[in-house]
């Protein structure tokens, strides 16, 4: 019964221990594989289980190398000192003060550290050699790759299996931060062979063709990497970076957003980061999204600008003109012409006079900066809108002066504004008041203008859409009339060609519903051919055109007058206005 009892025990005791120890080595190595995975939330979840369950040397040091690894440098030099204090021959923790060192900038420290532990342990430690030399990579500003390579050369000639994956990834980290790409290439190769799922490695391989700006090379070695585990988050971070630069924003922001998921994080700067690539992929939703996550947790004033943009286009214009208002007294070294834009555009969408007011004099600031946008255009639309139509004139001017490619549309909407504000000279209240002679000068200056830009503006339809816009002529034939007294336009007969060739145009448009839109357009022009002629004494020509016009309209009063005058009397062309918007057939291809 007693050795039935102590077998008992033993089993207890020893068989329950032995399945004990690989239990927790594969914690360690699932925490280990967590901190390269950046989950280091889940990491520090292990490894302080590890520690509070055995305070051994080895687990003190792994617990200092996720704090030093997740950037806390100060719970890191604890976890170390406690390690050294249980186990004083343990070398570990003291590469790992080591490591606290190089964070702190103190090399001379670090080294004296390290060369003590390589000499204790007669440099036959394969994992000391190893973990110091990481140590050398791990600091931006205070890295020491040689010193790494020397360390892991030693380590190297002890692999005699070649086993070793860890020894070939971190030469391969060394000889990156030395700019050495083709060496560390062949570094993640070896690894590689030795490991062939290795996601670590590929992802590496392709963060060298990131940094070489070889974006597609970078994203074949990325997806790589996800291939081999798709679990591995820092690939998707990269990746992620890899496809902005190709101008992919939206794959950019979701594989981010993996990245997040994966990893676990609540690091405010990469959120931060999620949100630049979704406003970069214009899901401007999104970007407001992960930017009210970071509220009081972030001073960066670039948060404004994002939110100033972003509520711009979601229609949210107050809370855009407080953000960017905002953005811009607090850097304004930083504002560029998109804040100025932004801020103008919100403010128009606000309709109302004051918002338009200040919506033009911040496009007017954003529009000599801009590189991407002809904004006097959009200045000029604004003052036709708001039936300021010689504002509009001038700024399609400079809108078709400042475009290497003006569209048709700003011939167009420049002839319209300049034929709009033609009848308005003199009437025009925002204008300084005019005598008769100066009235009859602006008037004459608008019309030839209108005139002009309506001629371009037939010229760039004919040449870059291979067709003809029929309504350009007429209006030419307008300008034309209107820009001198009625007298001289009918006996010199300046318009008379464009009123022709409008009306073989009209004519021969084969669509019904267009000829139709034609039909007073056709009225005025043959009143004007009529009265023309009949300035000419050609009454039997004037009539012609006269039943052209009752063809359209039998009961027109003007011209029934005119064939059954008590008094021979020529009626004047209407002097017809065009609507604000764009006549029949508004063109928009360059």
């Amino acid at each position: 019964m007693m050795n039935n009892l102590k077998k008992s025990l033993f089993t207890m005791l020893f068989v329950g221990a032995s399945f004990a120890a690989p239990v927790m080595a594969q914690d360690l190595q699932t925490a280990l594989k967590d901190i390269e995975s950046e989950r280091f939330s889940k990491a520090e979840q292990t490894l302080t289980k590890l520690a509070s369950s055995s305070a051994s040397a080895d687990n003190q040091f792994y617990l200092g190398y996720y704090y030093l690894r997740s950037g806390q440098i100060d719970k890191a030099k604890a976890a170390f000192e406690k390690g050294n204090a249980a186990d004083a021959k343990n070398q570990l923790n003291n590469i790992g003060l080591a490591g606290v060192a190089l964070m702190n900038k103190d090399r001379a420290t670090a080294k004296t550290l390290i060369d003590n532990a390589v000499n204790q342990t007669k440099s036959k430690n394969q994992d000391v050699l190893i973990r110091a030399a990481e140590m050398y990579t791990l600091s931006e500003q205070t890295n020491d790759p040689a010193e790494a390579l020397r360390l892991l050369t030693i380590a190297d000639e002890k692999d005699k299996k070649n086993e070793r994956a860890d020894i070939e990834m971190t030469m391969g980290d060394a000889y990156f931060l030395k700019n050495d790409g083709g060496n560390a290439i062949t570094k993640y190769e070896n690894a590689l062979a030795m490991s062939p799922n290795l996601a670590e490695a590929n992802y590496k391989i392709g963060r060298l063709y990131l940094r070489g700006k070889n974006y597609t090379k970078a994203q074949e070695f990325f997806k790589l990497a996800i291939q081999n585990d798709p679990e591995f988050a820092p690939t998707y971070r990269a990746y992620a970076d890899a496809l902005a630069n190709s101008r992919a924003y939206k794959s950019a922001a979701q594989n981010y957003e993996l990245y997040v998921q994966k990893s676990g994080t609540t690091d405010p700067e990469q959120l931060l980061d999620v949100a630049r690539y979704k406003f970069l992929a214009e899901d401007y939703q999104g970007a407001t999204a992960y930017l009210d996550q970071l509220k009081g947790k972030v001073n960066n004033p670039i948060i404004d600008r994002m939110y100033g943009w972003s509520y711009t286009a979601l229609g949210k214009n107050n809370e855009a003109v407080e953000s960017l208002n905002r953005f811009i007294s607090s850097a304004p070294q930083k504002v560029m012409a998109d804040d100025y834009k932004y801020l103008g555009r919100a403010l128009g969408q606000m309709k109302t006079p004051e918002g338009d007011s200040l919506s033009i004099v911040n496009l007017e600031k954003a529009a000599p900066m801009d590189t991407t946008e002809n904004l006097y255009r959009e200045i000029a639309q604004k003052y036709y809108d708001m039936k300021r139509f010689d504002k509009a004139a001038d700024y399609y001017a400079k809108t078709i002066k400042n475009d290497k490619k003006p569209k048709n549309n700003d011939y167009l909407n420049s002839a319209l504004a300049n034929y709009q504000y033609a009848f308005r000279v003199g009437r025009d209240s925002t204008m300084a008041p005019m005598d008769t002679a100066q009235i009859r000068q602006a008037r004459q200056m608008y019309f030839l203008r209108a005139d002009s830009a309506f001629a371009q503006m037939a010229q760039q339809v004919e040449k870059t859409a291979g067709e003809t816009y029929p309504l350009a002529y007429y209006y030419r034939g307008q300008s034309t009339y209107y820009a001198y007294p009625s007298a001289v336009s009918l006996s010199t007969g300046a318009a008379v060609p464009y009123y022709e060739k409008f009306i073989e145009l009209a004519n021969a448009e084969p669509d019904a519903t267009k000829k139709q839109n034609y039909r007073k357009n056709l009225i005025t022009s043959y009143k004007f051919l009529a009265s023309y002629n009949l300035a000419k004494k050609d009454d039997a020509k004037a009539k012609e055109y006269f039943n052209k016009v009752l063809e359209l309209d039998p009961n027109d009063a003007d011209v029934q007058k005119a064939l059954n005058p008590v008094k021979t009397t020529a009626p004047k062309p209407a002097a017809t206005r065009p609507a604000t918007k764009a006549p029949a057939k508004k063109t928009t291809s360059k």
